[in-house]
């Protein structure tokens, strides 16, 4: 896998000595035992929150097992927990799953889009820098794969994240009602991947050094794996052909 040097503003566009190493890594679930260590971290995260979704996500999704889909976990090097995880789906080659429960604005039409789903984090002390590193890592893959906008459905008060980090209401404040999460009302929020970086720094966000300007070794994401899946063959929504990934 080459290294790819990003321009300033831009994830890992630090230095040699901007390094930071974490206590577990990022890595994409590559076996079923992954995945379901990961679902057991889903159900309790929602069922915390959630009454409910514990039943509705105590097995595997089938997303989580889709060819085009690519699963994120979060996992200590201590001992292996996954300590959280992340679901990613591209439009290349299948609508998105919010395209089946809303009619997106316009401007997305012919767009290269990412979905991300299930984001759940283990309740411990790293529980914050998890949550900062698997979002890094979706734009990380985000860049390379040339999305253009990522997008996330959020209910309160999850959706303090995304706006934190400075992605906006795609639906002017109307309300999702996912088929998918018990029909509880959600928000739907997107930022533009290649300008997410200056738009952190703008905001003078607490965590753009973190995601953009420090070197994460432990960030491990095999991108040949992404490239695999992700790589985007025609659009379906606007038909438009699409870039190749560059790794």
């Amino acid at each position: 896998m080459t290294d790819v040097k990003l321009p300033r503003d831009r994830l890992d566009a630090g230095s040699s000595a901007n390094i930071q190493w974490l206590p577990f890594r990022i890595r994409i679930a590559s076996s079923d035992e992954d995945i379901h260590k990961a679902v057991a971290v889903r159900t309790q995260a929602y069922g915390l929150r959630v009454p409910g979704m514990e039943t509705v996500l105590k097995d595997p999704e089938p997303d989580d097992y889709r060819d085009d889909a690519v699963l994120l976990i979060a996992e200590s090097k201590e001992d292996g927990q996954v300590l959280g995880s992340l679901r990613l789906i591209t439009n290349a080659t299948h609508p998105l799953f919010l395209e089946q429960e809303v009619a997106l604005p316009a401007a997305f039409k012919g767009c290269r889009l990412l979905e991300g789903w299930r984001l759940t984090v283990l309740n411990s002390e790293q529980a914050r820098m998890v949550t900062a590193a698997l979002c890094k890592s979706l734009f990380e893959i985000s860049l390379r794969c040339d999305i253009d906008y990522v997008l996330a459905a959020a209910r309160p008060p999850v959706d303090r994240i995304y706006r934190s980090m400075q992605f906006k209401d795609a639906l002017a404040g109307e309300k999702l009602v996912l088929s998918n999460t018990l029909n509880i009302p959600h928000g739907l929020y997107y930022i533009p991947v290649r300008e997410a970086a200056t738009l952190w720094r703008i905001a003078k966000w607490p965590l753009y050094p973190f995601m953009a300007l420090t070197k994460h070794p432990d960030i491990e994401i095999d991108h040949d794996v992404v490239r695999r899946r992700f790589h985007p063959v025609s659009l379906l929504n606007g038909g438009v052909a699409s870039h190749n990934i560059t790794v």
